[in-house]
């Protein structure tokens, strides 16, 4: 690179106003000469780079000794319009279309920092830099207005308050002032129904961590309850099942399983029973009533059924005996009622004698 001084030496009799127009020529031919601190998208952390030329968006830098070439926009914005402004040359259009390149990344501080710069190398750009301008303003407005709905989607209503109001002083009269303005007066009540919101969500999750620690409470008393609930449910497809055998001529099983039902039935509301007092907590009591009720309801069923398959193999004094029981459970059940009056019939408790046949002894 020539300096200066070298071109002072080589002619002394140069004027001095044209002499220092040389010299800046040259330097701006050369190039910048400084490394600037950019970053890439790819990239988190910054790196030193001497930009050396721009050819549209193909950009060639220094990283240290090596030479790269990269699409500019492969940098973050700002970082793209440093390296953009270094390699720009002072002089009107140049900094106009700087000035569209910062705007065209939302850089408006830049951009119109550029276009400052332009209207005073230029003043026959005025026109281009009047309508520059208002697209900055216009721009910058609506990104001001969304920055406040973006904070009050965060329910940072402060923050938006103080968005709008430098928003209003700096863009007074664009659309996105007006609408603006208008959100500004919606702020307080809406700051309301957020505090409000807020209250609710921190009563719920106290109500949430009261429940979990209830819930953690009552979690053995509940386990209980529901292990009741899967025997008397796999006791009723047990009695389908008992009826099917003692019909199908398997009497000894299907009697068994019946007796087995009744046994497992009445030690649930035994142990209900005499547990009543772990039953503390909101729905057990009701839930227990439940539980025995279906349990009884079984063990009537299940002696009913027993009771009709003695009664049809003629064990009447053994099938007398089961349908007293499930009576004294339930006198006005209609289905033991009429067994209990065809068993009568046929069966004199005086005349039979002592021994009575076991269930599976028709087999």
């Amino acid at each position: 690179m020539l300096r200066a001084k070298h071109i002072q030496a080589r002619i002394p009799a140069m004027p001095r106003l044209i002499f220092q127009a040389l010299a800046l020529l040259c330097i701006s031919l050369a190039g910048p000469l400084f490394a600037l601190k950019v970053t890439l998208k790819s990239e988190e952390k910054p790196f030193e780079a001497t930009p050396l030329k721009l050819n549209g968006k193909s950009l060639t830098f220094k990283r240290g000794s090596k030479e790269v070439t990269l699409d500019i926009d492969l940098f973050v914005p700002e970082s793209a319009y440093e390296l953009k402004k270094a390699l720009t040359a002072r002089e009107g259009k140049a900094q106009l279309e700087l000035a569209r390149f910062g705007l065209h990344r939302d850089l408006f501080s830049q951009a119109r920092e550029a276009a400052g710069s332009a209207a005073v190398l230029d003043k026959s750009l005025g026109g281009d830099l009047a309508q520059l301008v208002e697209l900055i303003d216009s721009l910058e407005s609506e990104a001001l207005f969304s920055q406040a709905n973006t904070a009050l989607d965060a329910s940072d209503v402060e923050g938006a308050r103080k968005t709008l109001n430098s928003l209003g002083e700096k863009f007074k009269g664009t659309s996105a002032a007006r609408r603006g303005e208008a959100l500004l007066s919606t702020l307080d009540q809406l700051a309301a129904e957020l505090k409000a919101r807020q209250l609710e969500d921190e009563a719920r999750k106290a109500q949430d961590a009261a429940d979990a620690e209830l819930r953690k409470k009552r979690q053995a008393t509940d386990d209980w309850l529901y292990e009741f609930e899967v025997q008397l449910g796999q006791d009723e497809q047990k009695l389908k099942d008992a009826e099917a055998d003692a019909g199908a001529g398997r009497t000894s099983k299907g009697l068994g399983a019946m007796e087995e039902i009744v046994s497992g039935c009445t030690k649930i509301r035994d142990s209900l029973n005499k547990n009543q007092g772990y039953l503390i907590y909101r729905g057990q009591p009701e839930r227990a009533i439940d539980i025995d009720a279906r349990a009884k309801r079984l063990t009537i069923d299940a002696y009913e059924r027993w009771a009709n398959h003695l009664f049809s193999i003629k064990n009447f004094a053994l099938a007398s005996k089961i349908c007293e029981r499930a009576l004294e459970l339930d006198p006005k059940d209609r289905r033991l009622i009429a067994l209990k009056v065809d068993i009568d019939e046929v069966y004199d408790k005086k005349s039979v004698l002592d021994g009575i046949n076991p269930p599976g002894s028709g087999d």
